[in-house]
């Protein structure tokens, strides 16, 4: 695991939409596409109105395709502003990215996996589900979306999966059952999930009711993005007197 930043340039060599709100992204390091391991992430610089600040974005897959990262990115329209900024690029155009980094990965010689992925948090799973395939590991997908036309890269994973893909759709009711999930897996098994901060509290919610070792349901969140809708606010230092506006931004 490695917490350096090693920032260098990069271009964007296609674009992609995946879905009405998910777009793929093909990024080209000047020195090079670096190998990577499933769930990791590379950061990029975004401008946020006149202000530099930084995204993490999950690699997409088990390595680099033709010398490109692939990443996907949801727009978010209350959102901080990244995927905005992401949304104004067009192929061609220069960034600054970090090296791949690993705070997700995945254990390999567990006798048995459940992946579980909601909405854009399917981006660092279709990594784990290709290396886990190859493997011959012992494992399940479950696929949570909100509608059918939001499911990105979920040809390529029923090709891959078969049956061992399980997806989910709000809009038709057929919501994904999480406690009965975690409910059938046997002692030793491992959970990965990424997706929406209400998912994620369910899911550690029905897995402390459960009983279930702590360190075995694994996730990954990029910050608290979604618990609240963006909204100015203010901080009151009563022991200065001071109160300080804080803007949305």
């Amino acid at each position: 695991m490695r917490y350096e930043l090693e920032w260098g340039s990069g271009h964007i060599r296609s674009i992609q939409d995946l879905t009405p709100t998910i777009r793929q992204f093909e990024i080209v390091p000047a020195d090079g596409a670096r190998p990577y391991s499933a769930g990791s992430h590379i950061n990029v610089s975004v401008l946020i109105g006149v202000q530099q600040d930084f995204r993490s974005y999950s690699l997409v897959g088990e390595h680099a395709t033709d010398g490109a990262y692939r990443i996907a990115v949801r727009r978010q329209d209350d959102g901080r502003g990244g995927s905005r900024y992401m949304g104004s690029l067009k192929p061609g155009a220069r960034i600054l990215l970090t090296q791949p980094q690993n705070f997700f990965e995945l254990s390999m010689g567990t006798p048995r996996y459940l992946l579980v992925a909601g909405g854009i948090g399917i981006t660092p799973m279709v990594g784990m589900a290709h290396r886990l395939a190859g493997f011959g590991a012992s494992f399940r997908m479950l696929y949570a979306a909100h509608s059918r036309d939001e499911l990105a890269f979920a040809d390529e994973l029923k090709y891959r999966l078969r049956d061992r893909l399980k997806i989910g759709i709000a809009a038709e009711g057929t919501r994904l059952d999480l406690e009965a999930e975690f409910s059938s897996l046997p002692t030793d098994a491992e959970v990965y999930l990424c997706g929406p901060l209400r998912m994620l509290d369910a899911a550690r919610k029905i897995w402390q009711q459960l009983a279930r070792p702590p360190a075995a349901l694994r996730f990954e969140t990029f910050g608290s993005s979604g618990r609240f809708a963006r909204q100015s606010f203010e901080v009151e230092v009563r022991d200065l007197g001071r109160r300080v506006a804080v803007a949305e931004n």
